[in-house]
């Protein structure tokens, strides 16, 4: 049992390490969490990573005949705020829609506005983003769970334009993920209040070199309401 222990101890010194090592210098482990190596939420793995989990437990899961309003749709407003300079603080509308393949599981789609603003940014952007959701707690009243997902988001500037510390220019058309923990309140039978937290990455994936790509990173809150249709 002491052996477990101190080798489990070990391990978690090891990861530490590991996750430190992983991240850009100057940038803090608690303002991307999920953003080290080799996970990287932060990049098309937010898609990637969720989309392999989600369809490896379909594959050796059994379906569940007993869910009950397994379609809902919603609409979230929320801000993120940016931890890198100049500090871009986005507003965001959020209206998708919510499939439960699982009691545990469920995926689904949204569509974005993003309203940029800092001193040198005033820009707007549309998106469109595919996620999957991981329930840690579904009950009938009260809901927690852990979503990622990335899609695509065009703005109607660049983004981000240049500024002191980073003379970089963006492009229109870039990446856009997002993860995070929310929460599911029911009001009545159909209607429920969904709130949460998340982390917001954009940048276009250096796909014109890395001299186009001054990314974009932000933590903030959501809250919404959302409706089961079926």
């Amino acid at each position: 049992m002491i052996k477990k222990i101190i080798l489990i101890f070990v391990f978690l010194i090891l990861s530490i390490k590991e996750i430190i090592a992983g991240y850009p210098i100057g940038d803090k482990w608690y303002e991307n969490p999920l953003g080290f190596e080799p996970i990287k939420l932060h990049t098309s793995m937010g898609l990637i990573v969720p989309s392999a989990i989600a369809g490896a437990c379909l594959l050796f899961t059994e379906k569940d005949s007993t869910l009950q309003n397994k379609i809902s749709i919603y609409n979230e407003n929320g801000f993120s705020w940016g931890y890198k300079y100049p500090h871009t603080f986005i507003s965001q509308t959020n209206t998708g829609f919510d499939y439960m393949l699982r009691k545990w599981m469920s995926v689904g789609a949204e569509f974005d506005l993003y309203f940029a603003k800092d001193g040198y940014n005033d820009t707007q952007g549309i998106a469109i983003r595919p996620f999957a959701r991981f329930y840690a707690i579904n009950q009938d009243k009260f809901k927690i769970y852990f979503e990622s997902g990335g899609g695509l988001v065009y703005f109607f500037n660049y983004f981000p334009k240049p500024s002191k510390e980073d003379n970089r220019k963006g492009t229109y058309l870039n990446g856009t993920t997002k993860y995070g923990i929310g929460a599911i309140i029911s009001i009545s039978k159909s209607n429920s209040i969904i709130f949460g937290i998340r982390h917001l990455h954009i940048s276009n994936g250096n796909t014109k070199g890395v001299e186009r790509n001054p990314s974009h990173d932000s933590n903030g809150f959501f809250v919404g309401f959302q409706y089961s249709i079926f």
